[in-house]
């Protein structure tokens, strides 16, 4: 394909990476004499059109971030059965490939990418965009120092990772608590992955690691972010890491004036500056390669002890992990409501007064105050069949959204058997709904087989919880 023009107008140069849904080429815009980067998608079966409709949906929602630190998009279009998408080309290494290798950046150069990062998703959440898939690789770094966010909107694949039958995988070691949940992401959700990037910059792993993908999303769940315990970091900005981590969207930094308030005085600009490397470096789209090295390498600078926990890379394994996610998502809200309710103080002081005076007891009747307070329990915890049912529809439609990424029918199949699962729990027939659930499963696990599917870190994280909860159908090994 070298030397193809596209459009009449993009000559391809030089193939950059090459993944399950297409490639990334250097090419030259020979309008505007222009050297640019082109996402290249492959050819789609299935309805074409509609693929290409939503693709360049995507594009023109991408196209309204204007921003220094956001890579730009130029163009959409076709050339017979390809749909292609073509951006500025940035001539420099993503960070995860930075910090392969040429180590963990400076203090000062990590309080950089955190403003640069913060200015970059400050554009995006105000244009109505939420990345999704913030991680090392989707952060560029220019010769000049200047960071570039990619793949706003539109690369919301997770890693070309495949395994034994019956298992879909993605990288969970930047994915925030309410995700793992089975929760719509926000731009919360961005500024806690944020938290996991400037994590391993200044240590070398993601703030969660694990032999398994489940013992990682508990984590993110429930253990409190290990503290960064290098000497040359300053408390500023370990203190902010800590903040995006905050288990609760609420608690998090919202804002690029947040993440400077919390660098004061720390907040002074370094030019970030290296050396140029091989056009192989050259990624103007993100990480789009097929031979990606393991995520399990420990970063480490220069003269800095080795970190010492490994970096098992995240695997979402769809069968069998995170045990009662899905209860967990349903009830998550009541323990803090249990604790507000002040439930314990009333009957304390009632109890109290009353050794006092003998009327004080007629009082003790507060059942009448206990009454109101466990209403609201029943409220607030919803029945674990409506729970069940609009997780399925929210996967469905999750599956269905990537029809316009794959190669392949099976978004759509896999789609529908989700909503016959749907109506099958609703009707209360967990064995035909289980059988519904895993038919789907194992279609898109076929269609990624052959790299014609990937899985958003949503779709994993729910696919997650919904494997936990559904007996499985008889004769299902697919392990």
């Amino acid at each position: 394909m070298n030397g193809e023009v596209l459009a009449g107008r993009y000559r391809l140069l030089t193939l950059l990476g090459r993944g399950g849904a297409g490639e990334v080429w250097q090419a030259e815009d020979t309008v505007l004499a222009r050297q640019v980067a082109v996402k290249l998608l492959r050819s789609l079966d299935g309805d074409p059109m509609d693929a290409v409709e939503r693709f360049r949906a995507e594009a023109q929602s991408a196209a309204r971030l204007t921003h220094p630190n956001v890579v730009a998009t130029y163009d959409v279009g076709t050339e017979g059965d390809h749909v292609f998408l073509v951006m500025e080309l940035v001539p420099g290494p993503d960070l995860a490939k930075l910090m392969r290798t040429s180590g963990l950046p400076t203090p000062g150069m990590v309080e950089t990418i955190a403003t640069q990062g913060a200015r970059a998703l400050d554009a995006a959440h105000e244009a109505g965009i939420v990345h999704r898939d913030i991680k090392p690789a989707n952060l560029l770094l220019a010769p000049d120092g200047t960071l570039k966010m990619t793949d706003f909107g539109i690369a919301k694949r997770a890693g070309n990772e495949t395994t034994g039958l019956g298992v879909l995988l993605g990288t969970a070691s930047y994915v925030s608590p309410e995700q793992v949940r089975g929760e719509p992401a926000t731009p919360a959700s961005d500024w806690y992955s944020f938290g996991c990037v400037l994590h391993e910059l200044l240590t070398g792993t993601p703030p969660f690691t694990g032999p398994t993908a489940d013992v990682v999303m508990r984590q993110h769940l429930d253990v409190p972010p290990p503290p960064i315990t290098r000497t040359d970091v300053p408390a500023e900005l370990a203190g902010l890491v800590t903040h995006l981590l905050a288990k609760d969207p609420a608690a998090r930094p919202s804002s690029a004036a947040d993440v400077t308030a919390l660098l004061s005085p720390a907040n002074q600009t370094q030019v970030l500056a290296y050396t140029p490397t091989a056009v192989a470096d050259v990624v103007g789209v993100g990480h789009w390669e097929e031979d990606v090295e393991p995520e399990t390498t420990s970063h480490r600078p220069s003269g800095f002890p080795r970190a010492k926990a490994a970096v098992a890379v995240a695997a979402v394994v769809v069968v069998g992990v995170v045990a009662a996610v899905l209860l967990r998502a349903g009830v998550s809200n009541d323990p803090p409501t249990a604790q507000a309710g002040g439930t314990p103080s009333v009957p304390v002081q009632k109890t109290t007064a009353a050794p006092k005076t003998t009327p004080k007891p007629k009082p003790t009747p507060t059942p009448t105050k206990t009454t109101p307070t466990k209403k609201p329990s029943p409220k607030q915890t919803q029945n674990p069949q409506a729970i069940l049912v609009q997780r399925l529809r929210t996967l469905a439609a999750q599956v269905r959204a990537t029809q316009q990424d794959s190669h392949s029918k099976a978004p759509r199949d896999a789609a529908n058997q989700l909503d016959q699962a749907a109506q099958a729990v609703d009707h209360g027939d967990l064995q035909s709904a289980a059988q519904h659930f895993y038919t789907a499963r194992q279609r898109l696990f076929e269609a990624q087989q052959h790299n014609r599917w990937q899985p958003t870190q949503q779709i994993v994280s729910l696919f997650v919880a919904l494997g936990q909860t559904l007996p499985r159908p008889s004769g299902d090994h697919h392990e």
